[in-house]
């Protein structure tokens, strides 16, 4: 098992739904974490947030449904990094492990670093959970990189030793 990313290709989501559904926001907004720091991620890096009414989506629901441990409120957002834009090299102040339901294909790869130094680099195939504790970005980007991501609240062990039982697979 790798420390940085575990595939769940058998996760099932509604992938074109979703797609149409992100399609149709228009209050996309830089990322908050850097912007309570100053940054402004949409002017910077062409990277935005989205946090859907968790309550009131049945898309949501329907992906958490094939989830077995309890997420918590707000734990869904959207990402949206524009062609020619970047994820900048971060890790997540307030969550460990994150999965990464692509909604594009051929997406750009997720690079994590250890000083100056890529470790790892991850093209998505499909779902995954990313360890988002070790500094980790994408540098460059080509097309439009659209993902719903979901907190999964527990530590990368945890996750590793029960995946298949959080999961449904």
């Amino acid at each position: 098992m790798s420390r940085f990313f575990l595939e769940v290709l058998d996760f099932k989501y509604p992938k074109a739904q979703l797609f149409e559904y992100q399609a149709s926001i228009k209050d996309w907004a830089p990322n908050v974490h850097y912007s309570k720091k100053g940054i402004d991620t949409a002017a910077d890096s062409k990277w935005f947030d989205y946090y859907p009414d968790q309550d009131n989506n049945h898309l949501i629901k329907e992906v958490t449904e094939n989830i077995n441990i309890k997420l918590d409120g707000g734990a869904y957002k959207f990402v949206k990094t524009l062609a020619g834009g970047i994820l900048p090299f971060h890790i997540d102040p307030q969550r460990e492990c994150v999965l990464m339901l692509p909604l594009t294909d051929n997406n750009a790869g997720l690079q994590w670093k250890i000083g100056n130094t890529i470790v790892c680099t991850h093209i998505y195939k499909g779902p995954a959970v990313i360890n988002a504790k070790i500094l980790h970005g994408v540098p460059t980007n080509d097309k439009d990189r659209l993902f719903l991501q979901a907190t999964i609240p527990c530590t990368w062990n945890y996750l590793i030793n029960n995946y298949q039982h959080i999961f449904n697979i």
